[in-house]
């Protein structure tokens, strides 16, 4: 059993030269992410902030905990298209490290189901919060300004 020792989830999928997504969520309530999974949306924003919605506790009840006896780096074979490369790490005491990598192609198979639905389950889960950050803050009205 190692999921209890895990605070911190950093998920990163880059596309070619470009990181086409960048989620980091922790079991204090930060969330960083920055992307969508597209390569060509390069402008979105990294968004930063605290959140008290239990992203991390819902991500880390997507997650099987025998994932954890099988980390380290996959090279996929064949590859076509543009090199990919999706990473997830997971953090937390007593220097707990346990890292995924998976490196393949855009036009070639992809990573492991297993690993492919932790990115899924992190961008659905972070979704909402990362399009509320989004928003322009001209859009955020005061509480005392009944104009807008």
């Amino acid at each position: 059993m190692v999921k209890y020792l895990i605070d911190k989830i950093l998920i990163t999928l880059e596309v070619g030269d470009q990181t086409a997504l960048l989620i980091l969520v922790a079991k204090d309530g930060s969330v960083h992410r920055k992307g969508n999974g597209n390569p060509a949306n390069t402008d979105l924003v990294l968004a930063q902030g605290i959140s008290h919605d239990g992203h991390f506790e819902a991500l880390m009840m997507t997650i099987d905990e025998s994932i954890f006896n099988h980390t380290g780096v996959i090279r996929l074979p064949n590859p076509a298209g543009r090199e990919c490369r999706l990473s997830l790490i997971f953090q937390g005491r007593n220097e707990a490290d346990f890292s995924f990598r998976v490196i393949y192609s855009e036009e070639s198979e992809g990573p492991p189901q297993e690993l492919a639905q932790i990115l899924i389950n992190a961008v659905k889960i972070t979704e909402g919060w990362y399009q509320e950050q989004l928003k322009p803050e001209a859009e955020d009205k005061k509480w005392w300004q009944v104009w807008k």
